[in-house]
């Protein structure tokens, strides 16, 4: 794959299908240089033995995120543009500028209004939680360079929820940490930077680390965190709303097996929902900001998009299941491929423990995948729209390595990403001012 993009011959996207990823520069050996750089500093931290986790998990996770982000300015170097153009541009952003133009509560009274007068196109086909997320950093600074690099910060802490979501879930931290560090390096999530698409995986991890802590202890504090936290995820994107499907499975498992009672998840369920509505009726009530009819002028918008754009369902039902394997890392989409197929078997699904878990967690997770490209909403550029779910991806491969105790089976996955990161932040016209 690596030799194929390298040589330009790897097509992302369809001609026919009216959407293409280009090629903005041949191979340049720079690109191996930077690559050997990044590999062999990540080499050094995973000298660390895995087992370290158990005893210092915090130092650890806090040492690979550090790594993460030197490693990740390191390889954006490797583009012909700054963070800072990419974040201020209305071509592949357009989010900054909406904050200059109306105030986050003119935003939310008026955004079915405003949403037109937008620059950006990208601006004009989101939910306003975009905006807001931007109005929020700006509180922390009003310099646009460092704003950028702010969005890569949170796009990282994503990690953190994503290690706790796999430790809970699987009681094995050693998975829980080669999956943040997996993470950290998402091909998908790395090439867009700092576009807020990036950002994504954070308010769905989030939801899931707490609908992980109400399932083990019942307490009502999450379940009202989560019911708000879900009204904040549609708020800024509602696609991962299809990981509904894989939460509900994994709850429908642990409800067969007897880990949580009927009772108990019928009320938890209450009182999620009662939270859901509480927040869009207190937000309705103080902004006049109506969620729902948002959302469906915002779908309504990308089926007139699909339409005017000419993107024929048929060919990006297939095309993006390949774009989507891509921007999750190669030996990563062939893991969580060999992981789904042999979750089909039923008796791994009813199996005790963490098998059964992992086969309902890998079917959940192609179930969500699936939704999501059958939908048609999205046809092409799921490389950028797919990022939450490419995240999700990493956990097979993690949890492969973390069985086989190699820290070199680690650096085999990891250095193979970094190679493809190398190389296409650097030959891709992923996103450009």
């Amino acid at each position: 794959m690596s030799y194929r993009i390298a040589s330009r011959a790897l097509v992302l996207g369809d001609p026919k299908g009216r959407w293409i990823y280009e090629y903005l520069y041949g191979f340049r050996p720079q690109s191996l240089v930077v690559f050997a750089i990044v590999c062999a500093c990540c080499g050094v931290v995973a000298m660390v033995p895995l087992a370290e986790v158990r005893h210092q998990q915090w130092r650890v996770v806090a040492m690979w995120l550090i790594v993460g982000c030197l490693s990740q300015a390191l390889l954006r170097q490797l583009t012909p543009y700054s963070l800072e153009q990419m974040f201020v541009s209305d071509g592949s952003s357009g989010f900054y500028s909406a904050t200059l133009q109306y105030g986050p509560a003119e935003i939310l009274r008026g955004f079915d209004r405003l949403r037109p007068t937008f620059a950006s196109v990208h601006a004009r086909g989101n939910m306003p939680g975009k905006v807001l997320l931007v109005h929020a950093l700006e509180v922390v600074t009003a310099r646009p360079a460092v704003l950028a690099w702010l969005v890569v910060v949170l796009s990282n802490a994503g990690g953190i929820f994503l290690y706790l979501f796999v430790r809970d879930f699987l009681a094995d931290r050693e998975t829980a940490l080669i999956s943040l560090v997996f993470y950290l390096f998402v091909p998908a999530k790395l090439v867009f930077f700092p576009i807020l698409n990036t950002v994504t995986p954070v308010m769905l991890l989030a939801c899931a680390w707490l609908w992980m802590r109400l399932l083990q202890s019942r307490d009502v504090k999450y379940a009202v965190a989560l019911g708000v936290a879900i009204y904040g995820l549609v708020l800024y994107e509602p696609t991962p709303l299809v990981t509904g499907l894989l939460f509900g499975l994994l709850t429908a498992q642990a409800l067969w097996r007897g880990d949580v009672e009927w009772h108990a998840a019928a009320v938890s369920s209450a009182i999620i929902i009662l939270a859901f509505v509480a927040t869009y009726a207190a937000i309705f009530a103080w902004f006049h900001f109506d969620l729902v009819t948002t959302l469906r002028n915002i779908a309504a918008d990308a089926v007139v998009f699909n339409s005017g754009g000419n993107r024929p369902y048929r060919i990006w039902v297939s095309e993006n299941l390949f774009d989507f394997f891509f921007g999750a890392g190669i030996c990563q989409a062939f893991v969580f491929c060999i992981s789904v197929v042999g979750a089909l078997d039923p008796a791994n699904l009813r199996g005790s423990g963490t098998a059964g878990r992992l086969a309902a967690f890998y079917l959940g997770t192609a179930a969500a995948l699936m939704a999501a490209d059958l939908l048609g909403l999205n046809r092409g550029e799921v490389v950028r729209l797919w990022i939450f779910l490419a995240c999700f991806a990493q956990v097979p491969a993690a949890h492969v390595c973390a069985r086989l105790g190699s820290r070199g089976a680690v650096m085999l996955v990891l250095g193979a990403t970094l190679l493809q990161d190398a190389l296409s932040t650097a030959m891709f016209a992923f996103a450009q001012p």
